[in-house]
């Protein structure tokens, strides 16, 4: 850790308990049934600091609430609850003349140049477009030349050739050179990057990247660079902040995620990521099932459902991996993903067969069960697993109940059996080392290090 931690200066963005919902409203199905709306939680709770001058990364999967923030922090949408301030004023409470100043020096570029840009405008247009509204170099010529300027900054030498062009007429590489300069061109503090170069060829996606790199020095900007791509994140990124449905899991320097991470879901995520080098030694995602809806998210910790480090109650009586199966176990009847019609009823001992085919976790074979890879991954031998004889009754008990087609008191056995503080709290963010990570493995954890948020200590005053 460097000692930017440890500066007393207020941070340049500052993110406590922010929360976006959408589809709020009670729509005529729910009417009809007489459900509440079920609003999606694209962002849920997150709390980080962005201090002048960084280059901080939030990566996650598709859906995991990534872009929600950067359109919050640039003021495209309202915060349903929380608080964004940047250079200490409260975005959300701004006058007409303190928002006209934040529109200039916070800028988005955004991932479609395709899409960003106006194919009815010029380049001049388009990049003079925020001068214009922002009453910036009023004089045309004054103007002209700050554009030219600009362009000529991002590579598009020389300016005169692409004044007049329209976006049809360029490049992918060349457009979102366009769209870059068009965020310069107010010279922003502040710039939040949404997928920069995923939409272009992989060819030219270095250069860009590279000139970004360049753009930073010499405007003197801050970045936010929104990404699922880990590669990028790890290139241009000093820190680093890691989503899940909602939430922000991990956050600490760019490196020590990637090396050592700490959240579960961020040791998936990373493995997760094909690696040449190590070919077929690389790791593979040790995470079951889907992601869960963003409308229904489970309690607790979002994770605990495809999680490997599920926590036990401390009255179970066996091996982690053994109440992680029956939990899945449980898990199914509950999405009704197994059932009485799973099983064959006329074959011989079909509640064993129910029960040993519930157990099985879908995972990549290093690690499956002996019986499960001898299986394809359709059964696990009960006798395999560590676990008392309460436990092992009480699953057959629930096997027997279910093949009978009585789900509910299956459920009703399992919930008495499987307790876990992960659905049954949600986990604050904890100091680990030089980071802080949101998971109850660390409940017990004496702090090592100091507090680190996606830009520094993300803590309340």
């Amino acid at each position: 850790m460097d000692g930017r931690d440890n500066r007393e200066s207020e941070p340049l963005v500052r993110v406590r308990n922010l929360r976006k919902l959408f589809d709020q409203s009670q729509g005529i199905v729910d009417t009809i049934l007489g459900r509440e709306p079920q609003p999606v939680r694209a962002v849920d709770g997150v709390s980080f600091d962005i201090e002048q001058g960084d280059v901080v990364g939030i990566a996650g999967e598709s859906g995991c609430g990534k872009t929600t923030i950067g359109k919050l922090l640039v003021g495209l949408h309202a915060p349903t609850e929380g608080e964004i301030t940047f250079d200490g004023t409260d975005i959300t409470e701004m006058s007409n003349e303190t928002e006209r100043e934040f529109r200039k020096r916070v800028q988005m570029i955004f991932q479609d140049p395709f899409e960003s840009l106006n194919p009815r405008m010029t380049v001049y247009d388009t990049v003079a477009e925020p001068l214009k509204i922002n009453g910036i170099e009023p004089e045309y010529e004054a103007r002209r030349e700050r554009v030219r300027t600009v362009l000529e900054d991002v590579g598009l030498a020389p300016a005169d050739v692409y004044l007049d062009a329209f976006p049809t007429e360029l490049s992918g590489g060349e457009r979102q050179r366009v769209a870059i300069a068009r965020a310069l061109v107010v010279d922003p503090d502040f710039v939040v990057c949404d997928e920069p170069v995923s939409m272009l060829d992989v060819s030219i996606r270095a250069g860009v990247l590279n000139l970004m790199q360049d753009l930073k020095e010499e405007y003197g900007l801050t970045y936010l660079f929104i990404s699922h791509d880990l590669s990028l994140i790890r290139y241009m990124c000093e820190r680093v902040g890691v989503m899940y449905l909602g939430n922000m899991v991990e956050q600490g320097p760019t490196d020590d995620v990637v090396n050592d991470p700490k959240h579960p879901y961020t040791e998936a995520l990373f493995d997760a990521v094909p690696d040449v080098e190590m070919r077929e030694q690389r790791r593979r995602a040790n995470a079951t099932g889907e992601v869960p809806s963003p409308r229904n998210p489970p309690d607790g910790c979002r994770y605990h459902p495809r999680c490997a480090n599920i926590i036990p109650d401390d009255d179970w009586a066996g091996s982690q991996d053994a109440f992680r199966r029956a939990y899945q176990f449980k898990l199914r009847i509950e999405r009704e993903e197994i059932g009485e019609e799973t099983i064959d009823p006329s074959e011989a001992d079909s509640e064993r067969e129910l029960l040993e085919a519930g157990l099985t976790l879908d995972v990549p074979e290093e690690y499956q069960n002996e019986t499960e890879r001898q299986t394809s991954g359709t059964r696990v031998s009960l006798d395999s697993l560590d676990m008392d004889r309460t436990a092992r009754s009480t699953l057959e008990d629930a096997a027997s109940a279910l093949q009978s087609g009585d789900r509910e008191r299956a459920l009703s056995l399992l919930d008495d059996e499987l307790q876990t503080v992960c659905a049954e709290e949600t986990p604050a963010p904890r100091p680990v080392e030089n980071r802080d990570v949101a998971c109850h493995l660390y409940d017990e954890s004496p702090a090592a290090g100091t507090t680190a948020g996606v830009g520094t200590a993300a803590t309340d005053d």
